[in-house]
């Protein structure tokens, strides 16, 4: 049996080529321990604030897929909205599909409801 190893300590667990770094770094925050596995720490990344109960915070949830599409599941739309609201955070989905030629798209993408992204447009 192999020595046990949690993505936490292992040397890949910050590279530009996982999804949960990229999306931290990008947004100002920080990957959730675990994935967000705990009882304490949902979602995958967790935007940073200096103001508690920041109107424009996330909790984000990641998914990826080495193929030419992804399946948006309700469940995880669920999930996140319901692991946000209970932290005072705004819910997002942020997708990366690694089987695009990469063209004209851009690597990562984000989901949000539509009255967040109302309220964010003013």
């Amino acid at each position: 049996m192999g020595k046990f190893s949690p993505k936490l300590f292992r040397e890949d667990a910050g590279t530009p080529d996982d999804q949960e770094f990229r999306v931290a770094e990008e947004i100002g925050g920080r990957k959730q321990p675990g994935s967000g596995s705990s009882v304490y720490a949902k979602g995958d990344v967790k935007q940073a604030s200096a103001q508690p109960h920041d109107p424009g915070r996330f909790l984000v949830e990641c998914k990826q897929t080495v193929h030419k599409s992804l399946s948006v599941k309700g469940e995880w739309l669920d999930k996140i909205s319901r692991e946000a609201l209970a932290a005072g955070l705004e819910p997002a989905l942020a997708i990366e599909i690694k089987g695009m030629d990469g063209t004209y798209a851009e690597r990562d993408w984000v989901a949000i409801p539509l009255s967040v992204f109302k309220r964010l447009c003013g």
